[in-house]
């Protein structure tokens, strides 16, 4: 795109927090890390949970869900392959105050919380990594904290459907399916189902997008990308 959508604003960038690291915190970390899978929808951790430990996400999509006080769902976060999460919640020593779950098939790698902070002790790389990426964490929470205040819903929608693009990009270089419930999409962009439904319709009209059941296909990345409103 001309104007290039900002995605690193809207993503952790964490996928390399555990590159490069020296030999024996590598070893510390892979010495009893586990393979997990889980099933399109599985619960991997609830909101109130004690942390045990930091997730990799090797193949799928999480998504990261906080409740309400009207106790309604608000997607806020999706996780791809390659990135880290899990690590908040045991960091600040606090339970989970947000529920992951399994939005598409997964297999996820899972480091127990007692070797994750003894090669955080022994390791200034690691622990240097980890400030830079929770500084650029927040600033991602605070665009997206921006973009549900001050965006129409039209233009929230298009954020948001540029944002998955990224997110449902495979290493095979083929056009790209984001399959999302309506339910889930209206959870992100802070609106009711009825108003993400008419504004896909609306989308679709003007050829920015196509869409078929739970599938978005864009059309039009400069198009879309004009109706955010982002600078």
């Amino acid at each position: 795109m001309g104007n290039s959508f900002p995605y690193t604003k809207f993503n952790f960038e964490n996928e390399h927090l555990l590159d490069g690291l020296p030999e024996d915190v590598t070893s510390l970390l892979k010495k009893n890390q586990k393979k997990l899978p889980f099933k399109e929808g599985a619960t991997i951790f609830n909101e109130g949970d004690v942390p045990e430990g930091i997730f990799r996400v090797k193949r799928g999509i999480v998504k990261k869900i906080a409740q309400t006080h009207f106790r309604l769902d608000h997607l806020f976060y999706l996780c791809k392959a390659g990135e880290y999460f899990g690590h908040h919640a045991l960091l600040s020593n606090e339970r989970y105050n947000d529920t992951a779950m399994a939005l598409t098939a997964c297999e996820l790698v899972f480091i127990p919380k007692d070797d994750f902070l003894k090669a955080l002790d022994v390791s200034h790389v690691l622990t240097g990594r980890l400030l830079k990426s929770l500084g650029h964490e927040f600033n991602v929470f605070t665009t997206y904290s921006k973009v549900l205040s001050k965006h129409t819903v039209r233009e929230r929608v298009a954020v948001f459907i540029l944002v998955l693009n990224e997110k449902f990009k495979t290493e095979i270089n083929e056009p790209v399916r984001i399959t999302l419930s309506r339910d889930d999409l209206a959870s992100m962009v802070g609106t009711t189902k009825e108003s993400v439904v008419r504004t896909l319709r609306d989308l679709k009209e003007e050829r920015l997008i196509e869409s078929e059941g739970r599938s978005i296909h864009i059309k039009d990345l400069e198009g879309l990308f004009r109706i955010t409103n982002l600078k």
